[in-house]
Order: C-alpha cells, then sequence, then structure tokens
C-alpha cells in the first residue's frame, strides 16, 4: 500500500509539473535562448539541516498558524523531512522549521508553501527547488514601465509587470485573474502591460502595435479587452473593428499604426524582454522577481500577500 502511495505521488507530481509547464506559449526553437544563470539557490552547507541535528531526532511540531490536518501520514513524513532538512529563508544557521518558530516570516511562508506543494504531491526535490525559486533567488530585474500601460493604484505598493502575447490563449486566460488580483487589492497593486509578440503568432505584432496606438488615445484598456474577445479571429480589419467599437478615432488610429514611434515601442518591449531572458508568454514579474507559480488568483494572491508582508 505505502508502495503503491509513494509512485501515485510520483506520477501525481509528474502530471501536475506537466501541467505547469502547459500554460504557457513558448518561443520557436530558432529564438530560444539561455534564460540567465539564476541566482545560486544552494545555501552554505553548514546551513543545511542545522537545528535538526545530523542524524538527530527530527522537530515534528509545526510552528503555530500552520496547519497540517490536510496532510496524511505519509505527506506528513515528507513534509517534516523537508522543513528540518531545508536551511532557514533568512540565512541563519538552522533549519527552516526552527527559523519559522523564531522570528523569520519568510521561512513561516515558506512552510506553508511547502505544505501546499507536499499536499499536492510534489517530490522532495521538486519541493526545494520550488523553494530556491520562490524565496532564495535574488535576481530582481529593473524593468522600464515608463511608457507602459497601468491599471490599479498610482501609489501601490506592489509592481506587477506582464509581458503578453494577443495570440496566446494562455495570456488571455490570465486577464481575468489580474483583474480580480487589481479589484482585491486596489489600493495595494499596480499592473503594468508590456508587449512580446511570438514570432509563430501571424497577427501578434500589429495587434500589439494597435495596442500601443489605442494607448496613444487613452483607450488602451477598453481596447485590449475587446481584443482578447476576438483573440480567435484576429486580422488587420478585425483589429480595425476592435478599434472602432473601443471609440477610437480610426483616422488617427490608422496613422499612429503605421508611425514609426508605435512600431518602435513595440520592438523596445519585446527587445527588454529578450534581455530578461524571457521563454514563454505570459510571464509575471512582481517587484522585480520572476513569478514562478501557477497562474491562477490562489497562487498569484498568496504572492501578493507575501510581498505586502501579511
Amino acid at each position: 500500500m505505502r508502495l503503491a502511495k509513494i509512485l501515485w505521488s510520483v506520477v501525481y507530481a509528474g502530471v501536475l509539473v506537466g501541467a505547469i509547464a502547459l500554460t504557457a506559449c513558448a518561443k520557436t526553437p530558432p529564438e530560444v535562448q539561455a534564460a540567465p544563470a539564476a541566482a545560486a539557490a544552494t545555501p552554505p552547507a553548514g546551513n543545511v539541516g542545522a537545528g535538526a541535528g545530523a542524524g538527530g531526532a527530527q522537530d515534528t511540531t509545526p510552528p503555530p498558524g500552520i496547519d497540517v490536518s490536510k496532510l496524511d501520514d505519509f505527506q506528513k513524513k515528507v513534509f517534516f523531512r523537508i522543513v528540518n532538512s531545508e536551511p532557514s529563508i533568512c540565512g541563519q544557521a538552522q533549519s527552516l522549521i526552527a527559523s519559522a518558530k523564531k522570528d523569520c516570516r519568510r521561512s513561516f511562508n515558506a512552510i506553508r508553501y511547502v505544505g501546499k506543494l507536499v499536499e499536492q504531491g510534489f517530490t522532495d526535490s521538486e519541493v526545494s527547488d520550488a523553494i530556491g525559486k520562490r524565496y532564495r533567488a535574488a535576481d530582481v530585474k529593473k524593468i522600464d514601465v515608463s511608457e507602459a500601460p497601468m491599471k490599479g493604484s498610482p501609489t501601490a505598493k506592489v509592481t506587477l509587470v506582464e509581458f503578453a502575447d494577443y495570440e496566446c490563449p494562455h495570456c488571455k486566460r490570465l486577464q481575468p485573474v489580474l483583474r480580480q488580483i487589481v479589484d482585491e487589492f486596489h489600493n495595494d497593486v499596480k499592473v503594468y502591460f508590456k508587449h512580446y509578440p511570438l514570432p509563430q503568432h501571424t497577427n501578434a505584432r500589429l495587434a500589439a502595435e494597435a495596442a500601443v496606438a489605442a494607448h496613444k488615445q487613452g483607450k488602451f484598456w477598453t481596447f485590449q479587452d475587446k481584443l482578447w474577445d476576438k483573440q480567435d479571429e484576429l486580422s488587420p480589419a478585425v483589429i480595425e473593428k476592435v478599434a472602432k467599437d473601443s471609440g477610437l478615432d480610426v483616422v488617427k488610429f490608422r496613422q499612429d499604426l503605421d508611425s514609426p514611434a508605435v512600431k518602435e515601442r513595440v520592438v523596445k518591449d519585446r527587445n527588454e524582454g529578450q534581455a530578461l531572458g524571457l521563454q514563454a508568454t505570459p510571464t509575471v514579474y512582481i517587484d522585480g522577481r520572476e513569478y514562478t507559480d501557477p497562474k491562477d488568483t490562489e497562487s498569484l494572491r498568496e504572492w501578493i500577500k507575501e510581498a505586502l508582508g501579511r
């Protein structure tokens, strides 16, 4: 029975990871470039497991506020093995669980994240990799949003930047998630949009240029919402009809659409994405850190709360 459970956990994790990998529109092979090396996620050897004792008894009492009641007996063993062997997020020479029981809020958040991943069937190594990407990577990107359209509070504490392609179905599915996040955190979150048309999508670049032209008339978000609705039938004629339906001055829209400045705006966004090492759309950054979890409301909400110190 136990062997069957182990095998099921491995299979489930593989399926889940595969599903997550499919929630983006990837670059075509000729364009794929190696992403910049991530900041080392492996902590100093002296920190690993400190506080649990090498070969000693594990701490099997969760920190106050961490609920492990949803985990079965096997998952609890995996959970406590990980939180005792992973080092503190705050840099102390102690285990994740010891750190969380003291004064490291980020270690506490990481333990809560471990519980979620273990419940979903992720293996030890997959959990460790996810923790590294979410909590240990120190590679904060500087992204130019000076000309990007923005929604949300201008004085928000948390900044999201989305790179997207108008013919990418995964980008379309992300839009209601972002709208809900902005609604929930209306005083604390702002979202900027950056254009990253993929070469395999025939009308993506024209759609991006049209959105820039709409932005010049102050109607970017109205235009964009209607554009997503027409994703499956994009063409020059459909894009112009969307402009008309959005209340744009169509004559000015056509002039802007043909202007070098509008085309250069899209090229500039795309070049910046290339420099950041983007491999797919949509890609989201939260305060300059790449968001690495599934692009659903619940997962994104947790990142936002952590960014706000909640």
